[in-house]
């Protein structure tokens, strides 16, 4: 009963990492996305590799510099412990609006997994690497409404 506990807060924990995370991108929030990870933390994603908290910290500002907005849904996370941590697989879809040349209010939607790893620290559960790959993409004209 105590290692199924354990293993629930675990995973508790390690979700809320990962929804912090994108409550950071859609928030525009570079200072609670660079807390997720440690301080050697990476992202690699197919706009590069980002390691350390003042390359982490500017993810947010880089993607509202590219969307008007951003909808980023953490789904199922499938999670194990390792030595020193846990690892797994988080699923995401990623929603980014923004007008196209012609003015149409598009959605640039992302199906996502992240390859995720996370260490144990004194101020609890980091992201040591999270590591991007797009599954499929999907852009449609949205309706745009009021903030």
């Amino acid at each position: 009963m105590a290692d199924d506990q354990a293993a629930l807060l675990m995973a508790i924990a390690l979700r809320r990492v990962s929804e912090r995370y994108a409550c950071a991108v859609d928030c525009g929030d570079g200072d609670l996305l660079a807390a997720q990870f440690t301080p050697d933390g990476v992202v690699e994603s197919p706009r590069g590799k980002f390691v350390g908290p003042e390359q982490l910290s500017g993810i947010p500002a880089m993607v509202a510099n590219r969307y008007l907005k951003t909808f980023h849904a953490v789904l199922n996370q499938m999670v194990e412990p390792i030595e020193g941590g846990a690892e797994g697989e988080t699923y995401c879809i990623a929603r980014h609006y923004f007008h196209d040349p012609a003015g149409r209010y598009l959605c640039y939607e992302m199906t996502i997994r992240y390859q995720d790893r996370f260490a144990r620290t004194s101020t609890g559960w980091k992201l040591s690497r999270r590591a991007l790959t797009v599954v499929g993409t999907h852009t449609y004209e949205a309706q745009e409404t009021p903030n």
